[in-house]
Formats: structure tokens, C-alpha cells, sequence
């Protein structure tokens, strides 16, 4: 399917926006647009349809991608050229509400070949919004080494081979990082086109995929961005929403919070107390997912945390969760996800080694995630004498070996060059894939999907989301299908509103008023939990501030759309979501029983996937009708 055809099925899917009586006054945005390759940027009026069918966040996002990529749209002659970029904001930035700065990416990943979406929480929406822009087009390539700079005064280009090698923090003691200006860099792993590299902003990655990777084939340093924060609106009378609507939204919006336990275990303990949950449900990644807990995972738990560091923590703007926890010197504690996989995952328990590892992957722009996969492969390679390449003395604990293995990585050198390919590729080369775990060239999260199977579902069609009501709350113990497909719909849909997911656990789950034995009752009869998990109170604070009616159904069916949306784009990549179904996550998970948690320990992949795509096409049916008929 070419471009052409894509975008005509594609416009009969924005047709089929609401077209209610609160769209009279059309919505309006603007996108700034970076032509690389001419090193000129112009302003590109968004359609009023869009912002209609998607509103904001990865939806939006998707579609404009859809609009610059180039003609042949499934064979497209390079990533460098043909791979636009497009970086989307919240619809609710500068409303104040709480988890709504979100900064959505969409973008062709060099790994997959599929689309990639990423979510992230930053500044970079809420700055893009001061100086009027919805999203940010990146096209073409540029022809050297370059950091853009966006500002009030316009777009430049400062071209320079000397920013060859610049790690990530060097980058912003040039760009000159502060209260008013926030980059999006790479290390010298994008600028070598490793696979599992990443674009770093504000101290955190912008997602996995390769995005690094195709900033370093465009020969982008660092895009920086200049602007102020966005003041809240006024209430609009016309609308029925003032700021009475939207301080009782809010208000109850922040009661749930402080009732949850999951926001007050967050606060006191960081997302490092998700690793108690990970060693109690059998999804924690030890020894290269050869086990899936270990009692040493205490020493890297959230307990721990707020023992050895205290409870210095902060958030991202206006979010009640507060999950970024610091040590007493200012260095930021790594998440969940990098403490287990630099460190349970290659036998480390020792959180000061994994904090150097997670700051050395960040300043020279390498996915920690990934990272951690690779090494895991490395040390059971080892051990299986399949490779010789790092020395019998090689310990994964000590650092002043593995430092220097992740800079050699980085920068594709020495024994670090075989290694920076990513496992899949290290596999091939040494003989044995059967422990090279990754989905379709990506490496696997930081999930056992033994202990995680919805999490397995939705992973290997490419959405990053955590499972909230799987990995956290435990409610999805049957029918994982079912919880599969209730997560994606309600993620994507308030992403795409610009809400952060990870708001759905504690408005969605802990205030509940269900008694204990009804929440028993309700794991084992999952089709009941689902009819009553809505985002009632998200969808409220929704609609008091983009002050327009908003339902917990509304959030559903958005989340649908943007699914069929992604659904069609990457079918005219050539990766249809629903169809060829077997053998996207390793083998290891779904045959293998060796496995020291209780509970059961094989993935019946096939099964649930092939109840998931039915489940999928009922939700889907109607409107993906509409597109076969034109």
C-alpha cells in the first residue's frame, strides 16, 4: 500500500469524528515544521478533522506522520529522508490539570519497521504551546552535525562537525538546559546508529524503538526549544465549563489520589516499590529471565529505597504521584525498569552500581532497558561458552568492568562492537537465539511475560503501556485477553487526550467501592470488572478543561480509534496487528517451565492472542467496514 492509498482510507476514518454541537466552534492548531535537508522551517495549519477524530497526544501525532511520509510509503529508500518525525502536545497543556504535560513522539522504527509511538513526560509540549504550536514536523536530513534551536525568535541551525562525540550532557552545557529551555539530544550511540539508542531529555529517555538512531541518521545533535510556560485558561460561560467545573473535578481528582495507596507508596518509595510487586506476582527479570524472582530483589525494592536515599522526590508538573525519587547527593534513582534490568537481570543487587550504569546509559544515549538485555545475553553466553570475547575474569557485578562495556557499546569499539547490534543480531551471529529475548528485533521490557501475559499481548503489538491493572494491582488473573484489550483502549484513549495512564491505577482501581469479597468474586468473573472500570473522574477533569462534555466512554472509543489509526499505518508498513499472530514473543516465554515463582510459569501465547484479535475486531468491526468500503 503506498502512501496515496493509505491516506485515502485514512480520511474516511476522520470523517467518522464526533460531529457534535460542541465542535460549532472549530478547534485550531498549528504545527512547525523543520525541513532538514533545506535547513528552513514553515508554520503548517493542522485540519480541523484531526483534532476532531484524535484531539492530541500519539493519535495526532500518527496522523500527521502519515502526512509527510514519503510516496512509497512501504519501502521507503531510507530512514534518513523518508522517516518523518512528529512531536505532539497535550490537549490539556497549561490546564493545570495534574499528569496532562505530555510530550507524544511518532515516528518509523529502524528496529521493527513499524510505527513507533512513544508517551513521555516533559516540558517540551508545554514550551512548544508558548510559542503557539501544537507539534513539531521533522523532515529530511541535514547535511552535518547539527543542534536546532527553536525559539520566540524563530528556527536556526548551528552546524558543526565538533559536536561529533558530545555526550548528552555535554550537548546541554552547549544548548545552555534551564528554567526556559529543554533539549531532546543524543549521545554517541545515536550518532553510531545503534539500534537500541535513545533521545534523552530532561534526564529521562523519550522512549524506546530507535529513536536515537534516526537522529543520528539525520544528523540531528539536539533539537532545543525556548519558551515560557502556558497560563491556565479562563472558564468559557458559553460552554457551561468555568473554574467552578474544573476545581470540583479537580478536587476529586486529587482525593483520589491521596486515598490511593498505590500514589502514597509512589511518594515514599518511588516506582522502586513496584519490584516488591514483582518478586510477589513471578514477573521480575533475573538472570536473563532464566527466573522470575529472587530474595535479593529486596535490596533494590522500594523499602530499600526510602531506607538508603530518604524521601527526597519530586514529579512532573501538577502530578499528584511525585515517582522521581533522588539520593542525598542529587543523583536521580533510577525506575523500576532500569533497576531490574541492569541489575536483577544480570545478577546486580547493588542499587549505587546500577545508579552509575543507568547515568552512563543516559549521557551516552543507550535504552538502559536494552542495555540490560544485551548484557543479560552476554553473561549467560559467557557461561555457556558460546562466547570468549570479554575475558574469563569478566564479572557483571563490578563495575570497573561494566562501565567501560557499555562506553565500548556506545561507541561501537572493541568487544562493545559485536555487542552494540542488539540480541537478536548477537544471537544470529554466535549460533544460539534461544535466550536472545526480544519481540520482532526489539528487546523484551522489563517484564517476565510468564508472570505477565496481558503485558505479553499488548508488548508485542508495539504499545509501551504498563499494565496497570496486571503488573500493579493484580486484578487480571483470568481472561488476560480481556484486561489486554480494557488497557489498551483506556491508555491510548487518555494519552491521546493528553492524560497521563498511569493516573488510571489510582482514580480507576484503588477507589473502588468494592468490599473484599466482591473483589474475589469480581478476578474470577473478569467481563463484571470490566463493565464497571471506567475512567469516570479522569473524563470529568477532561472536560472541565478542554471545556468541551467529555464521558468515561468517550475515553474508550478515542482510545479505539487511535488503535485502528495505528492499525492502518502499519499494515502499509507490511505489519498487519491482527494477522500472523504466532511467534511474537521468544519462544523461552510460552515452552519453558523451569521457573522458581509458584504460579504458573508458560505464556499460552497463541491462545490469547488469537482470543485477543477476536475480541479486537468486535470493538473495531464497524469502522474498519467503513474504510473496506470507502
Amino acid at each position: 500500500m503506498n502512501a496515496s492509498a493509505l491516506g485515502q482510507r485514512l480520511e474516511i476514518l476522520d470523517s467518522q469524528g464526533p460531529k457534535r454541537e460542541e465542535f460549532l466552534s472549530k478547534p485550531h492548531a498549528k504545527a512547525l515544521v523543520l525541513n532538514l535537508s533545506e535547513e528552513s522551517s514553515f508554520e503548517w495549519e493542522v485540519p480541523t478533522a484531526f483534532l476532531e477524530s484524535y484531539v492530541s497526544g500519539p493519535a495526532l501525532a500518527a496522523r500527521i506522520w502519515a502526512c509527510f511520509v514519503g510516496p512509497e510509503i512501504d519501502n521507503p529508500s531510507s530512514y534518513e529522508v523518508d522517516n518523518p518525525m512528529v512531536f505532539t502536545i497535550s490537549a490539556l497543556s497549561g490546564s493545570g490539570m495534574p499528569g496532562c504535560e505530555l510530550t507524544s513522539c511518532a515516528f518509523r522504527s529502524p528496529v521493527t519497521g513499524a510505527l513507533c509511538f512513544n508517551v513521555v513526560e516533559n516540558s517540551v509540549g508545554m514550551r512548544l504551546a508558548s510559542l503557539g504550536y501544537s507539534a513539531l514536523v521533522v523532515v529530511g536530513r541535514l547535511r552535518r552535525p547539527t543542534i536546532v534551536s527553536i525559539g520566540e525568535a524563530g528556527v536556526s541551525y548551528n552546524t558543526s562537525e565538533s559536536f561529533i562525540g558530545f555526550t548528552v550532557s555535554q550537548v546541554e552545557d552547549f544548548v545552555g538546559t534551564g528554567p526556559m529551555t529543554t533539549a531532546m539530544s543524543i549521545g554517541v550511540a545515536g550518532e553510531q546508529k545503534v539500534p537500541y539508542s535513545i533521545v534523552v531529555c530532561e534526564g529521562s529517555s523519550l522512549g524506546r524503538g530507535g529513536l536515537g538512531a534516526v537522529f543520528g541518521f539525520k544528523n540531528i545533535k539536539s533539537i532545543s526549544i525556548t519558551g515560557f510556560s502556558v497560563s491556565d485558561s479562563e472558564g468559557d460561560s458559553d460552554t457551561g465549563f468555568g473554574d467552578t467545573d474544573k476545581d470540583e473535578a479537580f478536587s476529586k481528582l486529587y482525593k483520589a489520589c491521596d486515598r490511593s495507596v498505590h500514589c502514597h507508596e509512589m511518594k515514599a518509595k518511588g516506582s522502586a516499590y513496584l519490584i516488591g510487586a514483582a518478586s510477589r506476582y513471578g514477573w521480575a527479570p533475573v538472570d536473563n529471565f532464566r527466573y522470575r524472582t529472587d530474595p535479593r530483589l529486596f535490596h533494590l525494592g522500594g523499602d530499600e529505597v526510602a531506607r538508603r536515599y530518604g524521601d527526597g522526590h519530586s514529579g512532573c508538573m501538577n502530578c499528584p504521584i511525585m515517582c522521581r525519587h533522588w539520593s542525598s547527593e542529587g543523583y536521580a534513582i533510577p525506575d523500576y525498569a532500569s533497576l531490574l534490568m541492569l541489575g536483577s537481570n544480570v545478577g546486580c543487587f547493588d542499587i549505587d552500581s546500577i545508579m552509575e550504569r543507568h547515568a552512563l546509559c543516559l549521557d551516552l544515549g543507550l535504552d538502559p532497558i536494552s542495555m540490560g538485555n544485551v548484557l543479560g545475553w552476554s553473561k549467560q553466553a559467557q557461561e555457556e561458552g558460546l562466547i570468549d570475547i570479554l575475558g574469563t575474569d569478566f564479572d557483571f557485578k563490578d563495575n570497573s568492568k561494566v562501565l567501560p562495556l557499555i562506553e565500548m557499546t556506545a561507541k561501537r569499539i572493541g568487544v562493545g562492537e559485536p555487542l552494540s547490534f542488539g540480541t537478536l543480531a548477537l544471537g544470529k551471529v554466535f549460533g544460539d537465539e534461544s535466550f536472545a529475548y526480544t519481540i520482532r528485533g526489539l528487546e523484551c521490557g522489563p517484564v517476565d511475560y510468564r508472570g505477565a501475559s496481558a503485558q505479553a499481548l499488548s508488548d508485542c503489538q508495539g504499545f509501551g503501556f504498563p499494565n496497570q491493572f496486571e503488573i500493579v494491582s493484580r486484578l487480571c488473573v483470568q481472561d488476560q485477553a480481556s484486561w489486554a484489550l480494557l488497557s489498551e483502549r483506556v491508555s491510548l484513549g487518555l494519552a491521546s487526550y493528553g492524560v497521563l495512564p498511569a493516573l488510571l491505577l489510582p482514580t480507576v482501581v484503588d477507589n473502588s467501592k468494592w468490599n473484599r469479597f466482591t473483589l474475589r468474586m469480581l478476578k474470577i468473573l473478569p467481563k463484571s470488572v470490566i463493565k464497571h472500570l471506567k475512567p469516570a473522574i479522569l473524563a470529568d477533569c477532561i472536560a472541565s478543561s478542554i471545556k468541551r462534555p467529555v464521558v468515561a466512554d468517550d475515553v474508550l472509543a478515542l482510545g479505539d480509534t487511535c488503535w485502528i489509526l495505528l492499525y492502518e499505518v502499519n499494515r502499509a508498513l507490511g505489519f498487519d496487528m491482527l494477522e500472523n499472530v504466532a511467534g511474537r514473543i521468544p519462544s523461552h516465554f510460552c515452552i519453558d517451565p523451569d521457573s522458581n515463582a509458584n504460579d504458573r510459569s508458560i505464556v499460552p501465547f497463541f491462545d490469547l492472542m488469537e482470543r485477543y484479535c477476536h475480541l479486537r475486531k468486535q470493538v473495531i468491526a464497524d469502522k474498519v467496514s467503513d474504510l473496506d468500503n470507502g
